[in-house]
């Protein structure tokens, strides 16, 4: 530990003031007091007052935890260090603020520890063990706990947001006992590897823990996205490394095939949870589980265990093959039939709009021209809802329109254009950030959207939501309100272009008086699934065009009628809110509906033996008959 104490004096810049250290304590894989030690150590030395904390997040609650103190003693922090240094542990979610972090950010409306925000000094520890789900996790999942869950949001973005604007100074991987296997987070397998990660930067602390663990890096869905955001390639070229990085011999880690398994099952969070609190356990001193989870953890833990090798592996991804199917069969027909049942999502921005220009946002409009152009040049169409289109250079170019009985200057007052893209049919979530507006009044912004698969049939074969980013500019005048964008990043790869306009104008015609006329223009070409991809349906127009003039007028016809609805004052939007992380968890939700079950079977019982005559002397049952 010598060596490690010497790293941290050296690493961390000018400590003082109140440093707050975030420590893993999730059992049963926390850090080693040992290495706390060595880090509360020099902060005191440095004159800090030292404050250890972390947050119970849903899987130390799934699990049976209720306190943040018990797991600091289970773990064998005390408030006093061998060397008598003390330090004060709390619960970070005791004392939380608004988030002062930048509209961008999926954190913006949410809140943050009040601790760590305040800190002059901020070191974090994380441990080094393997996971089903990431094939191995460290500093950036002991980050996640400086802010408390956010429904129906990533971890992984809530990790790019922690780690670009509340980023410790200091971070540190406890690798003295790595605990390794198939899910060395949840099952403890310990191996005496004598290693300490430390470094000033954590997403380099886990990418050095990768190659220790001799794992690629980019399988945890954390860093991978970290080393996105930073747009930076992977690894620790660059950097100066003092140690040995090569990895640790004997470590079995989690088949690639079993993580794929354990991630699709993941997309669905309620199911997610139930595999991290099924795996391992019970721990001691924790709540017992309800029934359900307790007949199911025998289950799961072993085939968990199994899962590190290519034979082993099978009954576990067997298992969770069989709950993956069963979940995409839920989500695709929630997609397509029905969509009350849709999560909503979360999500950051997505890009830096300051990586754009203001040229490129002010430029939108001649960018555009070239689709008006091409719309232009169509016939005009006779029927109501105004779809015209072509394909041009594969992507479908087209306008669709509505003459709306509503006054113009009634309708622009309570329908926005600036927020037309998010109004739009099939809409599940999105962020929508003011940039700045030119010298003529213009609006410049960028927003992020997330929609259903489209059409919403491809989602029955594996097609992915559309996520797109988008730069746009906003337009107002007396008689008309437009709305331009172009897509300039799609993050799940969904979508080439996703560019148009959207368009309120006045109209005086005979036929709508006092009306508006809503006209949406665009340039549209997703991504399809493989297996569709494959059929190329552009090659057999008698088929591609009906299902290509289906969706869209399905699609259109939903948008105007949302937007009609949000002139009225009605709901509109799709689906339900995303699952909160402080509800219970599924097993426990089953448990009640089959006891109100059986509840109602035995009071049902009881209703009929009460209800039933009783036998005359003679042992006759008399019966009352139909009148």
């Amino acid at each position: 530990m010598t060596l490690a104490g010497d790293a941290v004096r050296r690493l961390l810049p000018a400590p003082h003031g109140r440093a707050v250290v975030l420590v893993r304590l999730s059992p049963p894989t926390p850090v080693s007091a040992a290495v706390v030690d060595v880090v509360v150590d020099a902060l005191v030395e440095a004159g800090c007052e030292v404050t250890l904390g972390t947050m119970l997040t849903s899987r130390e609650r799934d699990r049976g935890h209720r306190s943040v103190g018990a797991l600091a003693h289970a773990a064998g922090l005390t408030g006093h260090t061998t060397r008598g240094r003390p330090y004060a542990v709390v619960d970070l979610a005791d004392d939380l603020v608004p988030s002062p972090l930048p509209p961008t950010s999926a954190l913006a409306e949410h809140v943050v520890s009040r601790a760590w925000l305040d800190a002059d000094t901020r070191v974090v520890i994380g441990r080094a063990v393997t996971d089903l789900t990431d094939t191995y996790a460290g500093c950036l999942d002991t980050l996640l706990r400086v802010v408390p869950e956010v429904a129906g949001c990533e971890p992984a973005d809530i990790a790019v947001d922690v780690l670009r604007h509340l980023a410790p100074q200091l971070a540190v991987v406890d690798a003295v006992k790595a605990s390794v296997g198939a899910d060395g987070n949840r099952l403890l397998d310990p191996r005496d590897t004598n290693t300490v990660v430390v470094t000033t930067d954590p997403l380099l602390a886990d990418i050095a823990l990768a190659s220790l663990l001799g794992v690629d890096c980019s399988t945890s869905r954390l860093v991978a996205r970290a080393t996105a955001a930073r747009g930076e390639p992977l690894g620790l070229d660059g950097g100066v490394v003092e140690g040995d990085l090569r990895p640790f011999d004997g470590i079995a880690r989690p088949h690639p095939v079993a993580t794929r398994a354990a991630q699709r099952l993941g997309r669905d969070p309620r199911l997610a949870r139930v595999l991290s609190a099924g795996t391992g356990g019970p721990d001691a001193g924790t709540a017992p589980a309800d029934p359900v989870l307790a007949g199911l953890r025998p289950l799961l833990t072993e085939a968990v265990r199994a899962a590190s090798d290519p034979i082993g592996q099978a009954a576990l991804v067997g298992l969770l093959g069989v709950a993956g199917a069963l979940t995409d069969g839920g989500q695709a027909w929630a997609a397509t039939m029905d969509k009350a049942k849709v999560d909503r999502r979360t999500v950051p921005l997505g890009f830096e709009p300051a990586d754009h220009p203001d040229e490129d946002y002010d430029d939108l409009p001649r960018l555009l021209a070239v689709l008006d152009a091409a719309v232009d040049a169509l016939p005009r169409p006779d029927d109501r809802d105004g779809l015209r289109w072509c394909l041009l250079d594969g992507a479908t170019v087209f306008e669709v329109s509505r003459v709306v009985a509503a006054d113009f200057d009634a309708w622009v007052e309570r329908v926005d254009v600036a927020a037309g893209i998010s109004l739009m049919a099939d809409y599940v979530g999105g962020r929508r950030v003011v940039v700045g507006e030119d010298g003529s009044g213009r609006l410049r912004q960028a927003e992020r959207n997330l929609y259903l698969p489209q059409p919403n049939y491809v989602a029955a074969w594996g097609g992915e939501p559309i996520d797109v980013c988008k730069i746009e500019l906003v337009e107002r005048g007396p008689d008309r309100h437009r709305l331009l964008w172009r897509t300039v990043r799609s993050p799940n790869g969904s979508a080439v272009h996703d560019d148009g306009t959207l368009t309120f104008e006045r109209t005086d015609t005979a036929d709508a008086a006092g009306g508006t006329v809503v006209t949406i223009r665009g340039r549209q070409l997703f991504t399809l699934p493989l297996v569709l991809d494959a059929v190329d349906l552009p090659s057999l127009p008698e088929l591609h065009v009906p299902l290509l003039e289906e969706a869209y007028r399905r699609f259109f016809t939903s948008t105007f009628d949302n937007l009609e609805a949000c002139f009225e004052g009605r709901e509109f939007r799709i689906g339900r809110p995303p699952p909160d992380p402080d509800e219970p968890l599924l097993t426990e939700s089953v448990r009640l509906v089959l006891d109100a079950l059986v509840s109602r079977l035995r009071d049902d019982d009881r209703e009929r033996a009460s209800a039933e005559p009783a036998l005359d002397a003679h042992g006759f049952r008399h019966v009352r008959g139909p009148r």
